[in-house]
């Protein structure tokens, strides 16, 4: 079976997890990578932990699963680099200042080369000389002011988030610009910003502040440590329950022995429960869940329709029947052992995600070169023979411009794939219904103050800031389904389209006639791209889910959390957008392997594996290490000083020393001699004393405003960062987003221009066109 990517040659000269990721995944769809490293090795490999916590270039658990599917060569000298990258289709880079002689090559690539290049804030913003990672990423796009409880400092999230999201945001720009390669003129640069593909992942919750009118001067205090819920204990273990989502309220009452509160009439109804005082009924169920058994309960109240999950820990996951009837688990070798991982994020047929081949051993393989070495030819390949000139028009549109998507796009997930589309240059046009409107649609039956306009024609539907936030550039049409007229307008409209996306039920579209194998008949090789909480077959299939549960479900909540404590769910439903970004990329794939074959195509895509594919290693290191990875809170397993302190006022600055020039260079900044001693004179000896360097740093911190030591830091090539309060974000954004283009106002013909965030790639080839409102 032909790959989506089989012929593709891609290089990966990436120095972060990001480009890593990227550059993995079109392994992991067919392509022929090649890993080029320099003497000391790719830095993943020096990445703890450890087969055995025995350190060694092939023994890192980080690179075994970030540069599987690659071969390795060394090139130690420019013409050994010059011959790594000849006959490359796909370059990809991290580095801000590539040096004199990567940055000659990399000027010199064919025109029909796609380079791809991932860096923490992007290659032309204001912050592009300025170092990040994830705990600044989350620090400045809103995550750690959310996650996180009352007592303790800002939380960022777990492992390196942000890299997983801006290796797939990677993989999809570049998997995007290379549908158009032969019909521009040079070698086309994709630049991804890691900074604004995460704050994709949890912008509509400020957007939806700032709508309301709060303008993030107002500080949250998060739950208390303690309080019962959103995670709650049982007899062997946790779980979430959607309280307010529950169907059947009286039978699943019975189900947590709470008999007493089911039979209380103003909870009965499902709507409206929401605005009840549901304090009884919390802690009613701190005191009965104890008894009870988690998994008894899950299946009795999933079975109810209630929206619930298990916290699965990676000793739980491999045993769990759902990942086990969808055979998502994959087995990997590290130094001669057999460990498992986290498998594909989403099934794609019928050519699948396929893990071909381990994490190759530092300078495995020659360098060879298919071609000759760069800068010894500019001709072009041959192109396809559907090959067609694109007018200037078309490529400002995007490189999807010509593709047309039929989104039945629900709350988050669903949109926020399609929306994805439609900034790549896809038309997109939504499917709406007046009966049941979206559930963004409906998060309130008012406008909200901070967008009310007595000027302006305005209806509650059309002014949530969540609804708008994750829907723009697209169309929309109201259909009836349930009605005979509605249902023969969408078979007329299903043949105009490329591909049909859904985030309901697994059973909802085949209830309509829709399957494959018709959609296939009405339009050769249209792709059918669904996301459901399980995916469309296993034990699972029928049970509601949403972000809330996803995320203890798939293994993230688990690992999320303070030094010590059990682990915590984000506060943010992050699994609604890692769906949205996996659901995306498959789909470029499967655009690519239609293109090539002609077949119609699958993607299924469980919420719970995409997000267990974000963490996929942490099964992997309890395998090699025999040690099960629990929360961090922001330390890192590494690097020291690593951390979130609290600064002048209510402010907190994160902040990170990664080299030994970013630690000399804060010793000079902080001024006290104590962080002169052997105790912090190499990163080893300040990870021992940890504990030591934060107490200074933070007495350091608390005198100290936030904004102007984190940029006096960021210049010094310290990573730091204010935390920036969510709502803030959207409110008053930083000017430093805001002259990027990433956050713009946005006009909307209800809601008027707000701040909103866009597009977090720029393509070389064009300008992008200005966005257009969510309809």
């Amino acid at each position: 079976m032909v790959a989506p990517f089989d012929g593709l040659r891609v290089v990966d000269l990436s120095t972060r997890l990001s480009g890593a990721f990227a550059a993995r995944l079109f392994g992991d769809f067919g392509a022929d990578v090649l890993l080029v490293e320099p003497s000391e090795g790719h830095p993943l490999r020096h990445e703890p932990p450890f087969v055995d916590d025995t350190p060694g270039l092939d023994t890192s658990v980080i690179h075994a699963y970030f540069n599987w599917n690659k071969h390795s060569a060394r090139a130690d000298s420019p013409s050994e680099l010059a011959e790594a990258l000849g006959g490359a289709d796909v370059v990809v880079t991290t580095t801000v200042a590539p040096t004199p002689e990567l940055a000659d090559i990399l000027s010199s690539l064919p025109p029909d080369t796609v380079h791809l290049s991932i860096t923490p804030h992007g290659l032309e913003d204001a912050l592009t000389d300025v170092p990040g990672n994830n705990l600044t990423m989350g620090a400045r796009v809103g995550w750690a002011s959310i996650t996180r409880i009352a007592e303790a400092a800002p939380l960022h999230l777990p492992r390196d988030s942000s890299g997983v999201v801006g290796g797939v945001t990677g993989f999809i720009a570049a998997a995007a610009a290379l549908r158009r390669r032969h019909a521009v003129d040079s070698a086309e640069r994709v630049d991804v910003s890691e900074l604004e593909a995460f704050a994709l992942t949890v912008h509509p919750w400020g957007v939806a502040s700032a709508y309301h009118g709060v303008d993030g001067r107002r500080r949250g205090g998060g739950r208390r440590r303690g309080d019962p819920g959103p995670l709650w204990d049982m007899a062997d273990g946790r779980m979430n329950l959607g309280l307010a989502d529950f169907h059947n309220w009286q039978e699943a009452m019975n189900v947590c022995n709470l008999p007493e509160i089911g039979a209380r009439p103003e909870l009965i109804p499902d709507i409206g429960r929401h605005s009840q005082d549901m304090r009884d009924v919390v802690w009613g169920l701190a005191e009965s869940l104890p008894k009870l058994k988690r998994w008894d309960v899950f299946h009795a109240l999933a079975k109810l329709r209630c929206v619930i999950g298990v916290v699965q820990d990676v000793a739980d996951m491999p045993a769990n029947e759902q990942f086990a009837a969808r055979r998502y688990f994959v087995t990997t070798e590290v130094e001669g052992r057999r460990a498992r991982a986290g498998g594909a994020p989403a099934k794609l047929s019928p050519s699948p995600w396929e893990l071909r081949r381990a994490a190759p051993n530092f300078g495995a393989s020659a360098l060879r070169s298919r071609q000759a070495p760069v800068g010894t030819t500019t001709a072009k390949r041959p192109s396809p023979k559907t090959t067609t000139s694109v007018a200037p028009h078309g490529l400002a549109a995007g490189p999807l411009a010509g593709i047309r998507v039929l989104s039945f796009g629900q709350a988050w997930s669903g949109t926020f794939a399609t929306e994805l589309f439609a900034l790549l240059g896809a038309d997109v046009v939504q499917i709406a219904s007046t009966k049941h409107p979206d559930a963004f649609r409906r998060i309130s039956n008012r406008v909200p103050a901070g967008v009310a306009d007595e000027a302006r024609s305005q209806h509650p539907a059309n002014t949530q800031g969540q609804y708008n936030a994750v829907n723009l550039h697209k169309r929309e049409v109201n259909l009836d389904l349930t009605d005979d007229r509605g249902r023969e307008i969408l078979w007329k409209l299903l043949p105009r389209f490329d591909i049909v996306a859904d985030n309901f039920r697994p059973t909802v579209l085949p209830s309509w006639g829709i399957t494959l194998e018709k959609l296939h008949e009405i339009r050769p090789g249209m792709v059918w791209a669904s996301i459901s909480g399980y995916g469309e077959d296993g034990p699972y299939r029928d049970y509601p889910a949403n972000g809330n549960t996803t995320e203890p479900m798939a293994g993230l909540a688990a690992l999320n959390g303070y030094e010590g404590d059990p682990g915590m769910n984000t506060n943010g439903l992050i699994p609604d957008p890692v769906s949205g970004y996996f659901l995306c990329a498959t789909v470029l794939a499967a655009l690519a392997h239609r293109d090539r074959t002609g077949q119609a195509q699958r993607v299924d895509l469980s919420m719970m594996e995409a997000v267990a594919t974000t963490v996929g290693d942490a099964l992997l290191e309890y395998d090699l290490t025999g040690r099960k990875p629990s929360p961090g809170g922001n330390h890192h397993p590494r690097i020291a000083p690593h951390n979130t302190y609290r600064a002048a006022g209510d402010d907190y600055l994160a902040l990170a020393a990664e080299t030994e020039a970013a630690w000399t260079a804060l010793k000079a900044i902080v001024g006290d001699p104590r962080l002169e001693s052997e105790g912090f004179s190499t990163n080893a000896a300040r990870k021992a004393n940890e504990a030591d360097l934060d107490a200074i740093l933070a007495a350091w911190c608390r005198s100290q405003d936030a904004e102007t030591i984190a940029e006096a830091l960021g210049n010094a090539g310290i990573c730091a960062a204010r935390v920036v309060p969510l709502a803030e974000a959207y409110s008053r954004p930083h000017p430093q987003l805001a002259a990027s283009g990433f956050i713009a106002r946005i006009d909307h013909p209800e809601a008027g221009p707000t701040w909103l965030p866009g597009r977090p790639w720029r393509f070389s080839a064009a300008p992008s066109e200005p966005i257009q409102g969510a309809p």
